[in-house]
C-alpha cells in the first residue's frame, strides 16, 4: 500500500479528526463535530473526504506513516547497537503515546475502530506489521530467526496491552515499564 502525506488543508483536519475520535472513538464522533472542531462548515468535509470512513482510512494513513518515518525507521539505523535502536524506537513512540498538545495518552484508535469498520482491518494489519517487522529486526541482531520473531510478537503484544492499561489507569508507567521490560531482552 501506498501511504500519502495529505495535502496541508486535509492534514489539519486529520490531526483535529484524530484527537476527536481517540476522545470520543470513532462511532461516537460526527462529522459536524469533526467540521466543529475544525472551524469549517460540515459540507467542507466533503470537498476532502468523501465520507466519515474514508476520512477515518486517512487518520489510520497518517499515523501509520508516521510511525514508519519517525518510529519504526531507528529500527534500521545501521549505525548504532539493538539496544540503542530499541531505545530510539521506544522513545519516539512515547512521544506519540504521551502527546504534549492534549496532555493525554494516545491509543490505538485504528484498533478500536477496526471492530465497528472491518473495512479498516488490512491498512491496521499492515501498520502491526511493520511494527512487529521493525522490532523483530532489532532482535535479530542479538538472536536467530525463531527467537527474533517470538520476541517481536511477544513485545507487540506487550505494548499493546500496556497502551490499553496506560488509557484505562491513566497511568503512563505501564507502557515505560514495558519498554524497560523489551529492551532488557537485548542485554
Amino acid at each position: 500500500m501506498n501511504i500519502e502525506k495529505p495535502k496541508k488543508g486535509e492534514q489539519a483536519i486529520i490531526i483535529n479528526s484524530l484527537k476527536l475520535f481517540r476522545q470520543q472513538s470513532f462511532h461516537n464522533t460526527s462529522m459536524e463535530d469533526i467540521a466543529k472542531s475544525c472551524g469549517i462548515l460540515k459540507g467542507s468535509l466533503y470537498h476532502y473526504f468523501k465520507s466519515k470512513e474514508d476520512l477515518m482510512f486517512r487518520v489510520i494513513s497518517f499515523v501509520h506513516l508516521y510511525f514508519k518515518e519517525e518510529v519504526f525507521i531507528h529500527a534500521y539505523n545501521d549505525k548504532i547497537s539493538a539496544k540503542q535502536k530499541l531505545k530510539k524506537l521506544c522513545d519516539a513512540s512515547e512521544l506519540v503515546f504521551f502527546d504534549k498538545k492534549t496532555g493525554k495518552l494516545y491509543g490505538n484508535i485504528g484498533v478500536e475502530s477496526a471492530l465497528v469498520v472491518p473495512e479498516f482491518n488490512p491498512i491496521i494489519r499492515e501498520f502491526f506489521q511493520d511494527f512487529f517487522n521493525a522490532v523483530k529486526h532489532i532482535y535479530k541482531e542479538k538472536y536467530g530467526e525463531k527467537i527474533a520473531n517470538e520476541l517481536a510478537e511477544r513485545s507487540v503484544a506487550e505494548v499493546e496491552g500496556s497502551i490499553m492499561l496506560a488509557r484505562i489507569f491513566n497511568d503512563k508507567t505501564y507502557i515505560t515499564n514495558t519498554h524497560k521490560r523489551i529492551i532488557a531482552r537485548l542485554e
